[in-house]
Order: structure tokens, then sequence, then C-alpha cells
């Protein structure tokens, strides 16, 4: 019992030691890349390849897509 606490005790200080180094302050200068498109969350590539595949197996158009599809997979 002795040595499953010591386990314990050695992931539990492993996992903190993990998180703390995990957690940093960025720059001044980093700060801009924060603030890109890229990093807002939203819709991105994923998401817009999923409405396309949905429109195809629905035969309908998702809301804010323009080109419309056939249920066939054909456009």
């Amino acid at each position: 019992m002795n040595r499953l606490k010591r386990k314990f005790l050695q992931f539990c200080l492993l996992a903190t030691s993990v998180f703390w180094a995990s957690c940093s302050a960025l720059r001044p200068h980093e700060r801009v890349f924060v603030n890109d498109p890229e990093m807002q969350m939203g819709q991105d590539a994923t998401d817009n390849f999923s409405n396309y595949v949905q429109s195809i197996r629905e035969g309908a158009t998702p809301v804010g897509n323009t080109k419309g599809s056939g249920g066939c997979g054909c456009n």
C-alpha cells in the first residue's frame, strides 16, 4: 500500500509540473498573433466541408451557402 501511495504522489507531482510548465505569459510582440483571424473560433475549412457533404446527402443548401447541389453527389 505504501508503494501505491508513493507512485500516486509521483504521478501527481509530474502532472502538476507539466501543468505549470504549460502556462506562460505572452510578450507584447506575441499578442499580435492571438488576434489573427486564424485564431478566432468560427467557421473553418472543416465546417465548410461538413456543410458541403450534408448538402449533398440531403439535396439541400445549408444556410449561408450559395451553391446548391443534387442528392446524387454530382455537381
